[in-house]
């Protein structure tokens, strides 16, 4: 029995690993706190068109701090004027050589200008041209600064932070960068933590100070960096000052309700107005104070995590309960209070009942049809191990039964479906199609797809897929002399060739989430045949346990609670607090 034990009881572990891949390119040791399935996604390109030979007399050397000159001069006019569409014509005009001029500052302009246009991946596709060129460009440190700008507009799925991430940290110390430095301390960090580096990743963050409003995120991913390195102690520090600012912030946010409900009421109205123009199926959005919160969760989810990883079962479970019922990691908190329930049996045998009561209750709330669309495999395979433990052997198969009956068909579905989409391009479609519950597919297989691609690295991706979409649209309802500029005409290819890219590394990274879902049914099939090969081997032997049945113990309740009989109704209030009636059949030694 203590081999299946520590078996099964791996499985946490694995989910852990699987739920920090939010945040983390590969997964080392123990379970790191969030974030993100299924890895980073490809950057696009940086697009755009070609530049033409220059034509016309040769361009003296940039000035970067010197006054423009020519038609610049006539277009830094326009830009400081505002007229950012007029401004831009030009500046494309210089930058592709059809206008004699600066090249280089035309170009620098040009970014900046699509940016007040709102054209955030055709400005990052113009700056990208200069970050390539490297220092040898004379506009490439003022670069940096608008790179932080777009960061703060375009998803992540953009690709800003490889652009960042060509940039020395010891670069970050000029005076230039005063404004931004603190952003860019976080930019950094983050493209230094995916690259693998964790050194400099947490060098980097760890200069975020907390009156910057990337504090709470740096201080997130510090601590996922930290738990990578087996730095315990820096690595609960780090989440707890996640959760420390966010009281401070609720303090301040208690005290300006009006001014949040009017940013709340603006941005509502912006969602419905871009909604028509979502072609990667709607992608959630969030307001600072939402985002904030988020963090709030996963740092206690990875406290958590970290506490269980080192036997501290009861601490892990208060801060899995701290996680609320509307966050999204609620039912993620619901799974792993299971599994430390089950573990601390071994820590407490003397209250194995009340534990073994406990994880069956939140399996329990797991099967609550409040969560039909949220499937945890795993809680079926330990809902067996635990009438194993108990040795109710009958319901233990059937457990295994109800397993082998939902996901191994389920499996093999998924794989019918990557095999109908060969092409990461119609992966992509039908990706949308399954997230907009629009498939057509066998509906419990089409609820699993939808598992699978509910991640934060895909939703980056998505969501960048919509921005390119709403450029497209806004190009579409611009005025016809603009329309019809050759800069128009540069927006429209570069455009398209980032949508195709952007379709096309999305498929390939949903197609790699599907894969991981059915490695891991996979690996829970594996795990449920030693299961169900005990099971059976007891139930032959005769070993059907003791004659008489034992009482549950009674849960102990504190004020705040009361005991309910469940008769067959969920309440919403009572889920995640279930204690499953279960007693031991073994025989006592």
């Amino acid at each position: 029995m203590k081999s299946l034990r520590q078996l099964t009881s791996t499985t946490l572990l694995s989910l852990c690993a699987t739920w920090a891949l939010y945040a983390a390119p590969a997964v080392a040791g123990p379970p790191p706190p969030p974030p993100a399935k299924g890895g980073p996604a490809v950057p696009p390109p940086s697009g755009g068109a070609a530049v033409p030979p220059p034509s016309g007399p040769v361009a003296a050397p940039s000035n970067p701090d010197g006054a423009a000159t020519g038609v610049l001069a006539e277009a830094e006019d326009k830009y400081k004027a505002e007229d950012f569409q007029g401004a831009a014509v030009i500046f494309h005009a210089v930058a592709s050589g059809k206008t004699p001029g600066d090249k280089s500052r035309a170009q620098f302009w040009l970014g900046k200008s699509l940016y007040k246009l709102q054209y955030y991946a055709v400005s990052l596709a113009v700056l990208s041209e200069i970050v390539t060129a490297g220092p040898s460009h004379p506009y490439h440190k003022l670069t940096l600064p608008w790179l932080a700008s777009l960061s703060r507009e375009l998803p992540e799925g953009a690709g800003v932070l490889e652009k960042v991430g060509t940039y020395k940290p010891t670069e970050l110390e000029d005076s230039a960068f005063d404004e931004v430095r603190d952003e860019l301390y976080y930019l950094l960090g983050r493209f230094y933590y995916q690259k693998g580096d964790l050194g400099q990743s947490i060098a980097l963050l760890g200069q975020v100070p907390d009156n910057s409003d990337y504090y709470i995120p740096a201080q997130f991913f510090l601590g996922v960096a930290e738990t990578r390195e087996f730095h315990g102690p820096q690595a609960v520090e780090a989440f707890k000052n996640v959760l420390r600012k966010n009281i401070s912030l609720k303090q301040s946010w208690a005290k300006d309700k009006k001014k949040r409900k009017k940013e709340a009421k603006a941005k509502a109205k912006l969602a419905k107005k871009n909604k028509k123009k979502q072609l990667a199926g709607e992608v959630e959005e969030l307001s600072f104070e939402e985002e904030m919160q988020r963090y709030e969760e996963r740092a206690n989810l990875a406290l958590g995590y970290i506490f269980y990883q080192v036997g501290k079962y009861d601490t892990a479970l208060k801060y899995y309960d701290k996680i609320p019922l509307a966050s999204p990691y609620w039912l993620d908190s619901i799974l792993a209070s299971s599994w430390t329930e089950f573990r601390l049996v071994e820590v407490e045998p003397e209250q194995a009942n009340i534990h073994y009561q406990r994880t069956l209750g939140y399996i329990h709330t797991l099967n609550a049809p409040f969560f039909y669309d949220y499937l945890y495999p795993e809680s079926i395979i330990l809902k067996a191990v635990t009438y194993y433990f108990n040795c109710r052997y009958q319901p233990a198969k059937l457990a295994i039964e109800e397993f082998n009956r939902k996901y191994p068909k389920t499996r093999d579905d998924l794989k019918d479906l990557l095999a109908k989409a060969p092409e990461d391009f119609a992966l992509f479609d039908l990706s949308v199609k399954i997230r907009n519950s629009e498939s057509k597919l066998d509906p419990f297989v089409e609820e699993v797809a939808q598992k699978s691609l509910q991640d934060k690295t895909l939703e980056k991706n998505y969501a960048f897929v919509n921005e390119l979409v709403r450029e497209q649209g806004q190009l579409e309802d611009s005025k016809s002399d603009f329309k019809g500029s050759p800069l128009a005409e540069q927006i429209t290819e570069t455009l398209d060739g980032l949508l195709s890219l952007g379709k096309e590394s999305t498929g390939a990274l949903a197609r790699n989430r599907l894969m991981q879902q059915i490695q891991q049914i996979n690996d829970l099939e594996r795990e449920a045949i030693k299961i169900e090969y005990e099971i059976l081997n007891r139930i032959k032997a005769g070993d059907s346990g003791a004659a008489t049945e034992r009482r549950p113990v009674r849960p102990k309740v504190d004020a705040e609670h009361e005991i309910y009989n469940y008769n067959g109704e969920y309440w919403k209030d009572e889920l995640g607090y279930y204690n499953y009636k279960v007693t031991s059949r073994c025989k006592e030694e």
